[in-house]
């Protein structure tokens, strides 16, 4: 075998672009030093270019990464802790977690935990991993510290550092004797990583910092990344693929790195316009996710700096894929890699080799496709496919029998089934562990995978193995039917019969809603196969489940909301959200909807435990008064005046400002208040009256001053006269923002106009005059800087009428209080001689999209006005100083 292995040259070669030097030793010179020294050179050629940004912090320049480096590595050093040590970072998904990991793995051994881990899964990673210490935020749940206390191991503290800035110092107990700094050995460990398959106990895999140095460069040279590309990093940094593809590989490659403030949030806005990526990798089920959001806007390739798009971990749809790059107008590419090897193929950007289907081409002299008996297959013949090279890791912790099978004579045994065409492109057929044995027939589940997707009515397919009496296994699938399209267990074998030999056709096919996945994107087969019996032979779409009737039928709208999500009308009201296809993505979606249904604030926490529609309605009788209010406290607990904020959303009312509160974070209470007339109450004839309606409520939620007031269009008037009022009953207003609102009323010539005809003509024709006016403004304000406009629900009529009309007949008087007018469709310099103290944020995505789909720039600079104004900090509505963002400045962007 040994004669054979060594025959490589009769594999498929395939030619790379770019190519690195290797050392006389045969590795790739990069190897050669650690990631804190690799990331040290950049920060001292480079020290202000930005490495990590986001939209809860000040962005990290490489300078101050270094010094963060530097200072954490002192601190674990003064602790005991050297650079063998392991440490378990347990930190929340964010850029955090991101630089805590970081560090970690630039002086010592960095452990990355997933911050869902149940207290007893804990218990698990601590023992098996034999960890040092455990890092965790300062203010941790006890769970954790238990976890410590009992397997006798330090916990490190992350404290932070200060207000909106990115860091933490290390709280850790000074050592009798300190660590000796040494420079971890390139070979020795970086980071653990724990196999995310679905047995008990994870597979350990060390990844050494000669490894991830020439997996970065493995991606620099396929990708062609440079210092001026931003990764979008969306994948959890405890998942390889995460923390390799999309942390460290930009940080190595001086490039920088967004992290969102949620990942389980797909935010256009924050990921497009805030975060200006140039590229992002993410698995199939968050790309689908993207694709469904950028639908809904106008124009998206001109909101996005995006120039390529990495998808990996499971097949891409093609459906997805046509349409990403369809929308994006960026290529999507697919590629291959493992946890144990890091990237080994990928399909490259334009003018690169890119087949779509496949995997794309693997780098030079690193893969083959092996027979059982060890021999290297040609083109077209699939096989096992084995690896080698500089990224491959050098073998499991404490598995010395399982790495004796894995590795032969210096090859990586992937466990994966593969074939190279002629042109050296890799396509995936499954894994070895997969096939299905049916009586000596060894059959691919993937080959009956794509049989299945051939027809039209299937959208995913998985084919698992199932116990026979006679033939030991048999071949069942499960398919997703494409939404809007009906087929039977029956018509998929009559049509696979056509399709494929007959002992490979499914003794069984099951109809679901979703296939289970594992974190990472994959299908987990054997939860396929253990659920079979418990499935109907029969499946069809259920009847309507008699539900409750009340004043609000909530059982039938969330029955109806949840059908919609998941995209089938057999869920019933005790089927389980999550098992039925649901996600965290789609989890999100619902809870926001559901606001918008019963005019509450719904915390997440509610969907523990209350997986179905009826667990969920009962929950919320028993936590949650559902009679609709005109106010909605949000954060309540921060530590900041509350902004009292007008939503001045004729459909959605409170719902509309999720999305501000959500980049607004937990320091920062906003009250939303909704429109009169939202529920079918009456609606006043001016706006001086709505807000004299308005004010006790407001002084019932705050007795005092000082006062930050805001709104969007007509809730923004609604403000400035409810700061007026405030003022005339001797109350301290600090700020009043105003989220685009017409300026009829604030101009000189228009409110002469105005004030003419109040008393002259009927209210229909003055209504009429106030929307000419307000169209042309707009219209004018569009020609010079068109904004993106984000399609919006029809207002119902008469309420349109009643708001038109009182905004028509409104001349605000002037106010002696700092304004800031955020501009998206209308000039706000009208508002100047209303207000001496008036600053003009020009915001953007349009009147429609500025407070959801391109909030981002808005929060932050609203944000940074509170604060400002709280802490007793000059502001740039003091100074008159230009705004910081009038001039498309954005987050992150090297000076």
């Amino acid at each position: 075998m040994k004669d054979l292995l060594r025959e490589t040259a009769k594999s498929p070669r395939v030619n790379c672009s770019k190519r690195i030097s290797f050392s006389s030793d045969g590795t790739e010179a990069e190897a050669q030093n650690t990631l804190g020294q690799a990331i040290g050179r950049t920060a001292s050629r480079y020290p202000h270019r930005p490495a990590i940004v986001s939209t809860t912090f000040a962005p990290l320049t490489y300078g101050d990464l270094q010094r963060r480096l530097n200072d954490i590595r002192g601190q674990l050093r003064l602790g005991g802790f050297d650079c063998s040590a392991r440490i378990g970072v347990l930190m929340p998904s964010g850029p955090e977690a991101v630089l805590a990991i970081v560090a970690v793995a630039c002086c010592s051994i960095a452990v990355p935990l997933d911050p869902r881990l149940s207290p007893a899964e804990i218990d698990q990673r601590i023992d098996m991993l034999r960890l040092s210490a455990l890092l965790v935020p300062q203010d941790c749940s006890s769970e954790a510290r238990q976890a410590a206390d009992r397997s006798g191991i330090a916990i490190i503290e992350a404290v932070p550092v200060g207000h909106r800035q990115l860091g933490f110092h290390v709280a850790v107990r000074a050592a009798d004797s300190p660590a000796i700094d040494a420079e971890p050995s390139p070979r020795s460990p970086a980071f653990i990583l724990q196999t995310s398959g679905t047995t008990a106990q994870p597979k350990l895999i060390p990844f050494s910092h000669s490894n991830m140095l020439a997996a970065a460069t493995r991606l620099q040279a396929w990708f062609g990344l440079t210092p001026q590309d931003r990764c979008l990093s969306v994948s959890p940094p405890f998942y390889s693929h995460g923390l390799k593809v999309t942390v460290f590989t930009p940080l190595l490659t001086g490039g920088s790195i967004a992290v969102p403030a949620n990942y389980a949030i797909v935010a256009l806005d924050e990921w497009f316009d805030a975060l200006r990526a140039t590229w992002y990798s993410a698995g199939p089920t968050l790309h689908a996710a993207v694709l469904d959001k950028a639908r809904s806007i106008e124009d998206v390739q001109a909101a996005h700096t995006l120039r390529f798009v990495v998808s990996g971990g499971a097949p891409l749809p093609t459906d997805v894929q046509d349409g990403l790059q369809r929308i994006l107008g960026v290529p999507v590419l697919e590629h291959y890699g493992s946890s144990e090897a890091a990237q080994i193929a990928a399909n490259l950007p334009p003018p690169g080799a890119n087949r779509p289907g496949t995997c794309g081409q693997p780098w030079p002299d690193t893969l083959a496709v092996v027979n059982e008996d060890g021999h290297f297959l040609t083109a077209g013949e699939r096989g096992e496919i084995w690896v080698r090279g500089p990224t491959v890791f050098s073998g499991y912790f404490d598995l010395p029998a399982l790495n004796q099978a894995a590795f032969v004579d210096g090859w990586f045994r992937t466990g994966d089934i593969g074939s190279l065409d002629e042109d050296g492109f890799l396509s995936l057929h499954g894994r070895l562990s997969e096939m299905i044995n049916r009586g000596g027939e060894k059959i691919a589940p993937a080959e009956i995978e794509s049989a299945l997707l051939r027809h039209p009515a299937v959208a995913e397919a998985a084919a698992f193995a199932i116990p026979h009496p006679r033939l030991g296994e048999d071949v069942a699938a499960a398919i997703i039917a494409r939404h809007g399209t009906l087929t039977t267990p029956a018509e998929l074998r009559e049509f696979l019969q056509r399709e494929l030999a007959s002992f490979k056709v499914p003794r069984r096919i099951v109809i679901l809603d979703q296939l289970p996945r594992g974190p990472t994107g994959k299908v987990l087969r054997g939860q396929l196969r253990q659920s079979l019996r418990d499935l109907p032979d029969h499946q069809g779409t259920m009847p309507a489940p008699v539900v409750r009737q009340g004043a609000l039928d909530l059982e039938g709208e969330l029955l109806t909301l949840w059908r919609k999500l998941l995209k089938s009308d057999a869920v019933t009201l005790d089927d389980d959200f999550f098992a039925s296809g649901g996600d965290s993505l789609l989890a999100m979606e619902m809870l926001i909807q559901l606001e918008q249904l019963i005019g509450q604030a719904v915390p997440e926490k509610i969907l523990f435990g209350a997986e179905t529609v009826r667990q969920l309605v009962r929950k919320i009788d028993t936590q949650i008064d559902t009679q609709a209010t005109s106010f909605i406290h949000f954060h309540a607990g921060g530590n900041r005046h509350p902004l009292h904020f007008f939503n001045g959303d004729l459909v959605r009312g409170h719902a509309s400002v999720r999305r501000m509160v959500e980049l607004l974070g937990p320091d920062h209470p906003i009250i939303s208040i909704n429109p009169q007339g939202l529920r079918g109450e009456s609606v006043p004839p001016s706006i001086e009256q709505m807000a004299a309606d308005h004010l006790p409520l407001i002084l019932k939620q705050q007795a005092h001053g000082p006062f930050f007031l805001g709104g969007k269009c007509n809730g923004a008037m609604v403000a400035f006269e409810t700061a007026r009022q405030l003022m005339a009953a001797g109350h301290k207003v600090q700020m009043v923002a105003m989220v685009d609102p017409p300026t009829v009323n604030a101009r000189a010539l228009t409110r002469a106009i105005v004030a003419l005809m109040k008393p002259l003509v009927p209210s229909r024709v003055l209504r009429q005059i106030f929307e000419l006016m307000a169209q042309l403004e707009r219209y004018a304000k569009r020609s010079a800087s068109k904004p993106i406009v984000i399609a919006n629900s029809e207002v119902p009529r008469p309420l349109w009428d009643a708001y038109s009309f009182a905004m028509a007949r409104y001349l605000p008087a002037p106010l002696d209080v700092p304004v800031v007018f955020y501009a998206a469709e209308h000039d706000g310099q009208g508002w100047r001689r209303l207000s001496s103290r008036l600053e003009v944020v020009q915001v953007p995505w349009g009147h429609q999209g500025c407070l959801s789909v391109g909030a981002a720039r808005l929060v932050d600079h609203l944000r940074q006005r509170i604060d400002a104004l709280v802490d007793g900090a000059p502001s740039a509505i003091e100074q008159h100083a230009s705004p910081m963002f009038s001039h498309g400045e954005k987050i992150g962007d090297t000076p």
